[in-house]
């Protein structure tokens, strides 16, 4: 059993990458995913029917007037230069518990039908870091050939942990299926995890750009990362002023 994947471009094309990201910690991820599929810039394709996927979390209202529901997007997205191509998966949530299987498998009969065999998902690895650091980027591979070509490019190896939802899910089972799958998981402090962290997004990207020879202008990114950082550093002073504590305690070794 698969889901239905409705492609909107009929076009033939052949790739080896795909890159397909969820929400997550810091958001890095998901950010990862928008920012290479805006400013390459990639067009969507395809997207995935999956409403059964996801749990209706409510309902929103306006000046009184019930809002419209809008489900989750599931969406393919292309790119391609003259040398280089790309195809991006973007889920704009987790879906409900028993559905990832299902979900990975589709996901990974479409990227294999178009020539992919490597598959990256990102992630965040939360700790006892400052947001004024520059963040490193860690990394887990399918195999040895992996994680060998990983230390090539200096990338320190995640030795033990879990990556829990979809960008954890999906690498499990593309491995299962022989793609060569690799997370890239950006370091952020641990009192950040609930707002966007622009600085590990763009280091995450860096590394998937020398992994993938494919580039991209990160300007903007420098550009947020001054004014998230300035955010942040006011956050804390009210958290100080009002006795509040801001760094947790050591945290786990589940990674989203």
């Amino acid at each position: 059993m698969r889901l239905s994947v409705e492609v909107l471009k009929k076009q033939e094309f052949q790739t080896p990458i795909l890159l397909a990201c969820w929400p997550g910690m810091g958001y890095v991820a998901l950010s990862v995913a928008k920012y290479l599929q805006s400013h390459l810039p990639a067009e969507k394709i395809a997207l995935i029917s999956a409403d059964d996927c996801f749990q209706l979390p409510g309902i929103s209202i306006n000046s009184g007037l019930i809002e419209s529901i809008f489900l989750p997007q599931n969406n393919f997205y292309f790119w391609q230069s003259k040398d280089k191509s790309l195809l991006i998966f973007i889920g704009d949530a987790q879906p409900v518990p028993g559905k990832e299987y299902l979900l990975a498998n589709t996901i990974l009969d479409f990227a294999q039908a178009h020539g992919v065999r490597q598959v990256f998902t990102s992630a965040a690895m939360p700790l006892e870091i400052s947001h004024k650091t520059t963040p490193n980027v860690w990394a887990v591979g399918s195999d040895e050939q992996v994680l060998q070509k990983l230390s090539q490019q200096n990338i320190q190896l995640m030795k033990r942990g879990t990556i829990s939802g979809m960008n954890g899910s999906l690498l499990g089972v593309a491995k299962g299926r022989n793609f060569e799958a690799i997370c890239l998981l950006g370091e952020i402090p641990f009192y950040t995890i609930q707002i966007e962290n622009p600085k590990a997004t763009k280091a995450v990207i860096e590394v998937f750009m020398s992994l993938t020879g494919i580039t991209v202008d990160m300007s903007e990114l420098d550009e947020v990362s001054q004014y998230m950082e300035k955010e942040v550093d006011e956050y804390l002073k009210i958290a100080q002023e009002k006795g509040q504590a801001v760094t947790p305690p050591k945290g786990p070794e589940t990674l989203h």
